[in-house]
């Protein structure tokens, strides 16, 4: 016949704690400091950590990816192809569903892009000095700044005060 293997239990019947070690333990939650994250703040603090209340907060803007100007007119003929940039004649139309929401400046544009996304300062200027044009709503845009900044300044000529001379300085 074999042997049959008692259980834990019946093996613990007759001693007076089954294996809970001294009397006073398994008292209920009193014994273990109350239930679930009880006291996390107080006396269970150095074990759970101080807890922190959930605060609500307006979902941030949804910021879309920015591509340098270098980059973007590498990969114009490439994103034609894909449908994501469309051509007119020469001019390359970017907006919204080539992916990106922003230009960046760096780079330079070889070929003529009609911008409907935002850019930075410096792009729009590359992109009309490179014979394209910029049509996005930007807040405190005005084209003529952007076209009167790429010419250079006069040479100022100061007039002298009355009774100073070059070498009298």
């Amino acid at each position: 016949m074999t042997d049959r293997k008692r259980r834990k239990k019946n093996k613990l019947r007759g001693q007076r704690t089954m294996g809970a070690g001294n009397t006073k333990n398994r008292r209920g939650a009193g014994s273990r400091g109350g239930r679930g994250k009880a006291g996390a703040n107080k006396h269970k603090f150095h074990t759970i950590g101080r807890l922190k209340t959930k605060k609500y907060r307006l979902k941030g803007e949804v910021r879309g990816k920015e591509i340098q100007l270098g980059r973007l007119d590498a990969m114009l003929n490439e994103l034609v192809a894909k449908g994501k940039v469309t051509k007119e004649g020469e001019k390359f139309v970017v907006d919204l569903r080539s992916g990106y929401s922003k230009v960046l400046s760096q780079g330079e544009s070889a070929h003529k892009i009609i911008l409907k996304i935002n850019a930075s300062a410096g792009a729009i200027k590359k992109i009309i000095a490179a014979g394209g044009k910029f049509e996005f709503a930007k807040k405190n845009y005005k084209p003529e700044e952007v076209i009167s900044g790429d010419e250079e300044d006069e040479d100022l000529e100061f007039e002298s005060v009355e009774g100073e001379t070059e070498e009298g300085k």
